[in-house]
């Protein structure tokens, strides 16, 4: 039926762009900055993969391999995962918006302070992990010493980025401060006119256990009173609701892509500037009327 089709359509289209943009993403030449560029002025006195490209294109790939393993749970699978799909898409808008969140520092120095607060979230809970893993007497010796070993190295690169930090002239208690992921997903929403927020909440109540969210999402299946007493409700995740939330995703890579590639190309100094590039609404497809054959 020519509904039927123009919705197999949309799929693949969606599965084409995941795989050219995975394909991108799959090359270690991919992203390069121009000598030129805004993202390379960034990299000035920064410490070897905590420049602020470095950072946004480990956030980048990170979550079209997110997007990407979504898909591929639609695609492989003889039913739709009812948490699966949506925890994987809050991974692919949490770390798109954190990508755009860097990108919007004001200048290279709030680009630099976000890159390294990015970056040093992740070797203090890294630290965290390793430091309780050498104390743990349920675990063996050997194992023990390596997490003690893993951790004097994180000590080290955590020295080193505050070290970058203090040759740039920022202050190391702002790149020390915790991330507030919310603060920056509603950051994001505030400066670009989104609403990645919402979209990644709905999802976190997937991802956490929550019944509200396939109360409020996924389509009434049925409804069982049990003998004695209880009701049990069934719902489902169809096939056009999970083409809504991919789509949340392929929203968030392409406004994250549009900004990140603005950032790498020949641009003049700026010392004020902002990276930000949103794409058209009509970039992103509607979805289908029909599931999927």
């Amino acid at each position: 039926m020519p509904n039927e089709d123009a919705a197999l359509s949309d799929w693949e289209e969606l599965g084409q762009w995941l795989q050219k943009t995975q394909d991108r993403s799959a090359n270690k030449l991919s992203y390069a900055p121009h000598p030129s560029s805004l993202l390379a002025r960034d990299e000035q006195g920064m410490a070897e993969g905590s420049s602020v490209a470095a950072v946004v294109r480990s956030l980048l790939d990170s979550a079209v391999d997110d997007l990407t393993a979504a898909y591929d749970l639609v695609a492989g699978l003889g039913r739709l995962h009812p948490a699966g799909i949506p925890t994987l898409v809050r991974g692919s808008v949490e770390l798109s918006c954190i990508g755009m969140w860097i990108m919007t520092g004001v200048g290279s120095a709030g680009r630099q302070e976000r890159a390294l607060r990015v970056a040093h979230d992740s070797l203090f809970n890294a630290g965290k992990y390793f430091s309780h893993l050498a104390g743990n007497s349920k675990i063996s010796d050997s194992v023990q010493q390596d997490a003690r070993r893993a951790a004097g190295d994180l000590k080290a690169q955590v020295d080193g980025l505050l070290g970058s930090a203090s040759f740039l002239g920022l202050k190391k208690s702002a790149v020390k401060s915790a991330l507030n992921r919310t603060d920056a997903l509603k950051e994001t929403d505030k400066q670009r006119g989104t609403d990645f927020f919402s979209q990644w909440q709905l999802c976190s109540g997937f991802a956490h256990g929550f019944s509200w969210a396939p109360q409020h999402f996924n389509n009434f299946a049925y409804r069982h009173v049990m003998e004695g007493g209880g009701v049990i409700t069934g719902r489902v995740l169809d096939e056009e609701k999970a083409f809504v939330l991919l789509n949340w995703g392929r929203q968030a890579i392409s406004e994250l892509l549009l900004s990140f590639n603005q950032g790498l190309v020949s641009a003049p100094p700026g010392a004020r500037v902002t990276i930000q590039v949103s794409p058209r609404l009509e970039e992103i497809p509607s979805f289908p009327t029909q599931p999927l054959p």
